[in-house]
């Protein structure tokens, strides 16, 4: 089951209560109370994320080629300077660990300026997955394109890069992870 665009949306404004934000002058995205009527009415297709950043070695990655090689991609938008998302970073360490090896992706997006703080966050707390930043802050191409107006924000997507699902963290995120992938793992025997 794919995620609409107002489930979308109201995962992005509920976490803006609890995570690391830019400057209070942004605009915010859309609430369903902004929404149009016929908007509302109108089944939408779940959004594809698609979009090419500079990894850690420099080298140009497009994310659709990180999806087709998992059941499932966790893209997680982070930053080293971000408290919150430093607290959140075992978590997913540990989800990873548990699920990699039965379909689990994990693309990591930075919103960090400064690469060596970038890659010694990286290493500390042993991110073993594609990291990706433009070093632009909260101005990184992706975070804009898909309007993450906080951080740490999950967003999971099928080996198609259809959004399944955003917004989930700490067990929540293991739970769906497992949900998707034990099953899998127990309809192949």
């Amino acid at each position: 089951m794919a995620i609409n665009t107002r489930t979308w949306l109201a995962a992005v404004a509920l976490l803006a209560l609890t995570a690391c934000q830019p400057n209070k002058g942004r605009q915010q995205p859309a609430t369903d109370a902004q929404q149009p009527a016929a908007a509302a009415e109108k089944p939408r297709k779940a959004p594809i994320i698609s979009f090419t950043m500079t990894d850690m070695d420099g080298n140009n990655v497009a994310v659709t080629d990180e999806f087709a090689k998992h059941k499932i991609t966790i893209i997680d938008f982070w930053a080293s300077w971000c408290g919150p998302c430093m607290h959140e970073m075992p978590s997913l360490v540990s989800t990873y660990a548990e699920y990699k090896n039965k379909g689990l992706g994990i693309v990591g997006v930075s919103l960090d300026e400064d690469k060596d703080s970038w890659k010694e966050a990286v290493d500390k707390m042993g991110m073993t997955w594609t990291q990706l930043s433009d070093l632009q802050g909260w101005n990184n191409a992706a975070a804009q394109m898909y309007g993450i107006q906080s951080i740490p924000f999950t967003i999971v997507v099928d080996g198609k890069g259809e959004v399944i699902t955003a917004g989930l963290r700490g067990e929540d995120l293991k739970a769906f992870v497992a949900s998707r992938l034990d099953t899998a793992d127990t309809a192949a025997k």
